[in-house]
């Protein structure tokens, strides 16, 4: 029996330990790859593809930037109301103000962090260099958001920070 309480007491005390540890919230790797595509496509750029759509002077115009659209975003979303929600707020939208202003993005880095153990919530950091036409050297601005992913790993919201990048493209 002593031998019994002796294999079993550090079991215990293992157990014990771990159930008294706060869990650390745990990162998907799926929710990262899509959260990842959607930024990637939004902040990098703009595309000669882009430009080409933006520049037409047709009444197609609005069509093929809707597939256009559709093509790089949709599926990263958990349903139509999400991704016209990202469409309307974001989409290419965010690449206006580097085409209007001669500048080309590229994301460097992008930091996750997991907001809570439950739920599929995370706030993003990201670097992005700026380029301005004619310059050689780029600038690094921050932008911040968040992502809420459902089960499946699909968006149903998002947020992205843009208001001092677009400052720093238009001082």
């Amino acid at each position: 029996m002593s031998q019994f309480v002796i294999v079993l007491y550090p079991f215990l005390l293992f157990m014990v330990a771990a159930c008294a540890e706060e869990k650390e919230p745990m990162v998907k790797k799926e929710d990262i790859q899509t959260i990842e595509a959607v930024l990637r496509n939004s902040l990098t750029g703009p595309s000669d593809e882009l430009r080409s759509i933006l520049d037409k002077e047709s009444e197609g115009k609005s069509d093929t930037l809707h597939q256009y659209e559709e093509r790089i975003f949709k599926e990263y979303f958990a349903n139509e109301t999400s991704y016209t929600e990202f469409i309307n707020r974001y989409g290419s939208g965010l690449m206006v103000e580097p085409i209007n202003n001669d500048y080309q993005l590229k994301i460097k880095t992008i930091d996750y962090e997991k907001t809570a153990a439950k739920d599929s919530v995370y706030n993003f950091s990201i670097e992005l260099e700026l380029l301005k036409e004619g310059s050689e050297k780029p600038h690094v601005e921050n932008v911040s958001g968040q992502a809420n992913l459902n089960d499946e790993h699909k968006i149903e919201e998002m947020l992205i920070r843009t208001e001092e990048l677009y400052k720093s493209m238009t001082n």
